[in-house]
């Protein structure tokens, strides 16, 4: 009897260390909430830091379509030797130089001046002046009455470099959300596998318990041989539970620390979240996801690009009518043999209109036509989106209310089992349970636990994903000072 109750007690004292739970063996991981681990990704992860790149990038695209309305300078100079009309050898030198601006409405305006010298070897007649030299200046206005007015390459062009901007940002997001959304995934299937560990770490000492209750047994002649292979069995399964829960540990741990550019086999314990409060205003979870979603953000920026296209190619499908105005001066000086030197100084100027039509208007007709079928296809993706966002944000709000119910539910089981388990803790420090009966019920305590847990987990995955949904991690990020939007 004696020896009995020393197994008795050596037991118990096992049963107590293991609903202690594995917090001594833990302390030297560092503790990972969830949000913390997301700012980690957001502000390191290189794609990420390279989708912003892209969107520094096409920011560029608008200040070159600016550069449109910008002054330009043009010149040129030269000097050659040929021959003139009558045949005579004659050396030429000219120069030239001017600026020109298009304006926003369309117009343009152009200020140029030249000079020429001409020298023939021989007169074409004692009158005419050789050697003579010429200078003009030019003030020029061309203003478009039909295509062109307005400046749509420039106006429309404004539109498409803020939609290609755009673009750029909804790809950036899109990576965002993906990556996040991975490493939520990975967060909460590592933190399950490490409640299955500690689990199945429970589950081993109690089948160390079980097979040492059962030797204790056989020695006392209470027990047959198929008992103690029995127990035996039942610990080398929850042995290989255990290695098998190691490996998928081992590779969910490397691959949440490369999503948070950090050592492979850098500790830590993932701490799930479940305590956000989530709105009961379907409409303003709408409003939020609706200004977060990369996939609208890109239709809707198509969208944009698509109507800037389609008001560049109605205009290239207009008649070109342009109205040109100028207005100079003329000066030449030349030497001849009957007059001397001759001067002659005149202001010029002129208007002409210029008219051009394509006769084969099929390829302006076609490009419209393909600017209009995107602009319908952006409206078309739009609207499914926006019905799928719906459609997803009330089946979340749903399995999270539903989540949280189940967790009440097994927060009630806990406790229940946790009761159950002290009295029978009670009758067996009486004499009055077997070992066998009380390591079952310790089973079920460990097993609510685990459960309890898993559904913790579990929701704090759902709360996850709709946070992912409505952009508060990019708030939280913009907050912070890292990983939020270009």
């Amino acid at each position: 009897m004696n020896a009995r109750r020393k197994t008795k007690r050596i037991i118990l004292v096992w049963v107590l260390a293991a609903l202690g739970g594995l917090a001594f063996a833990a302390v030297s991981a560092e503790r990972l909430p969830l949000r913390v681990m997301i700012q980690r990704v957001l502000t390191t992860y290189p794609q990420l830091q390279v989708a912003r790149l892209q969107v520094e990038r096409a920011r560029q695209e608008q200040a070159r379509v600016e550069a449109q309305l910008g002054w330009n300078l043009n010149a040129q100079a030269g000097a050659n030797r040929d021959l003139d009309f009558i045949g005579s050898p004659t050396n030429r030198s000219d120069a030239s130089v001017g600026v020109d601006k298009k304006f926003s409405g369309g117009g343009t305006v152009g200020m140029s001046g030249g000079y020429t010298r001409q020298k023939s070897d021989i007169a074409f007649s004692p009158a005419a002046p050789n050697p003579y030299e010429t200078t003009s200046v030019d003030l020029t206005l061309r203003q478009p009455l039909v295509q062109g007015l307005g400046n749509p390459a420039y106006t429309q062009g404004l539109i498409s470099a803020q939609a290609d901007l755009e673009l750029a940002l909804s790809q950036h997001n899109g990576l965002r959300e993906n990556v996040v959304q991975q490493a939520i995934d990975l967060f909460h299937a590592a933190a399950l596998t490490q409640a299955e560990i500690a689990n199945a770490r429970r589950g081993i000492d109690r089948a160390q318990r079980l097979k040492k209750y059962v030797q204790d047994n056989a020695r006392l002649g209470l027990s047959e041989a198929k008992d103690l292979l029995q127990a035996e069995a039942q610990l080398q399964a929850r042995l290989s539970d255990l290695s098998r829960l190691k490996v998928a540990w081992e590779r969910q741990r490397s691959e949440l620390n490369l999503l948070m550019t950090r050592d492979w086999d850098a500790e830590f314990i993932p701490e799930p979240e479940n305590d956000e409060a989530v709105p009961d205003d379907l409409d303003e979870l709408y409003q939020e996801a609706e200004e977060n979603n990369p996939e609208l953000q890109r239709y809707y920026a198509q969208l944009k690009r698509a109507e800037a296209d389609i008001r560049r190619r109605k205009d290239a499908y207009k008649d070109k009518f342009d109205v040109v105005l100028s207005v100079g001066n003329r000066k030449f000086i030349g030497d001849t043999d009957f007059f001397g030197t001759v001067r002659n100084d005149e202001v010029v100027g002129g208007v002409r209109v210029e008219y051009r039509r394509a006769l084969d208007k099929q390829g302006f007709e076609a490009e419209l036509t393909q600017a209009q079928l995107d602009r319908s296809i952006a409206l078309q993706e739009i609207n499914r989106v926006q019905r799928d966002l719906r459609h997803k944000l009330a089946g979340l709000v749903a399995e999270i209310r539903a989540a949280r119910e189940a967790l009440r539910s097994f927060y009630i089981r806990r406790k229940r089992e946790q009761r159950k388990f002290e009295e029978s803790l009670r009758l067996y420090r009486a004499g009055r349970l077997e070992t066998d009966r009380l390591i079952n019920f310790e089973n079920d305590v460990h097993l609510s636990r685990f459960l309890y847990e898993q559904q913790r987990i579990e929701l704090s995955r759902k709360i996850a994903s709709l946070e992912l949904v409505r952009g508060g991690y990019w708030r939280m990020t913009a907050r912070s000072g890292g990983g939020g939007t270009p």
